[in-house]
């Protein structure tokens, strides 16, 4: 990410956190939404698997840009995203917006905050392994 390599470390951090989030609201609307028309509780077995497994990719695409726009601390930089994904899950939950028991939508919304831990150990291993051919 040369375009904000001479930034400030708050400015990046800041575009880091808001650009992850962007990216993993938008990948997991695109897969909700637009890959698999919609999905609720009440939907067949492959449309859930196929929702659980590629919505935290949303979120582990949306954390490899926070922490390669943030570059230091990934771990402290995806805290925002996974904070965003409680307070969601309990909101729309508490407002009757989602259709699944507490246990299904919870069970939900970590399994977004696992991929976004996902995705920053993708980062760290793709980072680690870039070092090491350098030298």
């Amino acid at each position: 990410m040369t375009l904000v390599a001479g930034w400030p470390p708050i400015a990046r951090s800041i575009t880091g956190i808001v650009l992850g989030y962007i990216v993993f609201v938008f990948g997991a609307w695109f897969v909700q939404e637009t890959l698999l028309g919609g999905v609720s509780y009440s939907d067949d077995l492959i449309t859930l698997v196929l929702a659980g497994l590629l919505t935290p990719v949303a979120a582990a695409i949306g954390a490899v840009v926070t922490a390669a726009i943030a570059r230091r601390r990934p771990w402290l930089h995806i805290v925002p995203m996974a904070t965003l994904i409680t307070i969601e899950t309990g909101y729309l939950y508490e407002k009757g917006l989602v259709d699944g028991p507490l246990w299904f939508e919870a069970a939900a919304g970590a399994s977004l905050i696992a991929g976004a831990a996902a995705g920053v150990i993708i980062w760290q291993f793709a980072t680690c392994r870039s070092r090491a051919q350098s030298f």
